[in-house]
C-alpha cells in the first residue's frame, strides 16, 4: 500500500537538491547531493547520489521509502526518450512500479517553480545552459541545452572553458590583454600555464572546468579587459537562447520570463548585461521576479500533475 508523501528533486549537473512533502505542499525535510546528470558524472554515480538524498530527507522526518506516493525528478537530458526511460526503470527497482514518478528538464521545473503557473519561459545558466519555453497543455519548446562540449553558451563551464582558451591566446597576442592566465594555472594548481592543455584534454571535468567562472567573474570586477568580454559574450549567448524559444513559440501566450542558476544568481556582471539585453528586445518575453524556485516545481508536479495558470 502507499504512503502519503511525495518527494522532489532539483538535479543539477553539480549539486542536486531534494525534498519531502505532504499532500498540501507543507516540507517535511529537505536535503543536498551530487549531481543527477548523467553527462556530468556516470550513470551508477547519478543513481548512488539520488539514493542517497532521498534516504537521506527520509531518515530526517522519521520515514521510509515505503511512506511515498509519488515524486518528480528535474535533470538535464529528461527531455529526451532514452533518458527517461533509464531514470523510469531506475525508480521502479528503487520504489517499486506502483509509486509514479515524473521525469522532466530542470528547466520545466524551474518554468513552473518560478512562474507559479504551468505556460511561460525560463532560462537556467548554471554549470550549463538551456531556455524553455511551455504552453498550459505541456507542450515544449527548448534552446540549448547541449552540453558543454557543443554549447552551454553563458554558463559556468563555459565560461571556464573560454577563459582558458582564449587566455592562451592572448599570451601570443592573438587576444586581448588578461590577468587571467596565472590565476587559472594556480587555479588548476599547475606550475606552468603548458600545462593547461593536458589538464583540460585529458584531467578536467566538467565542473572543475566551470569552477574557473568565478575566477573570470573577479578578473571582470577589476576591469581586466578580456574578462569583460568574455562575459559579454556569454550575457549575448544567454539571451539568443530566450530569442531563439520565444520567436519559436507564438502559441505561448503568457509572455513571461523567469531566470535562475548560479551564473545568474552570483555573476553581477552577466546578470546586468544579460537583463539589458531581453530588456531591449521588443516583443520578447517580459522579465518578472520568480515567485518560487525549481524545488517548488518539483514538489508541485509530484504532487498535482500539470498545473495551469
Amino acid at each position: 500500500m502507499k504512503g502519503s508523501f511525495y518527494f522532489g528533486i532539483d538535479g543539477g549537473g553539480t549539486h542536486s537538491r531534494l525534498a519531502v512533502c505532504d499532500s498540501s505542499g507543507r516540507i517535511a525535510a529537505r536535503t543536498e547531493g551530487g549531481s543527477t546528470n548523467i553527462y556530468s558524472v556516470s550513470v551508477n554515480e547519478a543513481f548512488n547520489n539520488i539514493t542517497t538524498i532521498l534516504d537521506s530527507a527520509l531518515q530526517k522526518c522519521s520515514l521510509t521509502r515505503s511512506d511515498l506516493c509519488g515524486g518528480c525528478l528535474g535533470s538535464a537530458g529528461l527531455g529526451r526518450s532514452a533518458e527517461r526511460k533509464l531514470f523510469g526503470d531506475f525508480f521502479a527497482s528503487l520504489l517499486g512500479e506502483e509509486i509514479p514518478v515524473r521525469l522532466c528538464t530542470d528547466a520545466e521545473l524551474l518554468l513552473i517553480g518560478g512562474l507559479g503557473c504551468g505556460e511561460g519561459y525560463c532560462l537556467i545558466a548554471g554549470t550549463g545552459s538551456a531556455a524553455l519555453g511551455r504552453s498550459l497543455d505541456g507542450a515544449l519548446i527548448r534552446s540549448g541545452g547541449l552540453g558543454y562540449l557543443l554549447g552551454d553558451e553563458g554558463a559556468a563551464a563555459w565560461i571556464g572553458r573560454t577563459a582558458i582558451a582564449r587566455s592562451l591566446r592572448s599570451i601570443e597576442g592573438r587576444d586581448l590583454p588578461t590577468v587571467m592566465l596565472e590565476r587559472i594555472t594556480s587555479a588548476c594548481a599547475l606550475s606552468e600555464a603548458s600545462g593547461l592543455i593536458q589538464y583540460v584534454h585529458h584531467d578536467a571535468d566538467k565542473a572543475a572546468v566551470a569552477a574557473l567562472a568565478p575566477l573570470v567573474t573577479q578578473a571582470a570586477r577589476e576591469g581586466d579587459p578580456l574578462a569583460l568580454d568574455i562575459l559579454g559574450a556569454g550575457a549575448a549567448e544567454l539571451a539568443l537562447l530566450v530569442k531563439s524559444v520565444a520567436e519559436r513559440s507564438p502559441w505561448i501566450k503568457n509572455r513571461e520570463l523567469v531566470l535562475a542558476g548560479g551564473v545568474i544568481e552570483h555573476d553581477e556582471i552577466i546578470t546586468g548585461k544579460l537583463k539589458s539585453l531581453l530588456a531591449g528586445e521588443a516583443g520578447g518575453p517580459a522579465l518578472v521576479e520568480a515567485k518560487g524556485t525549481a524545488l517548488d516545481g518539483a514538489c508541485f508536479l509530484a504532487r498535482n500533475g500539470d498545473p495551469g495558470c
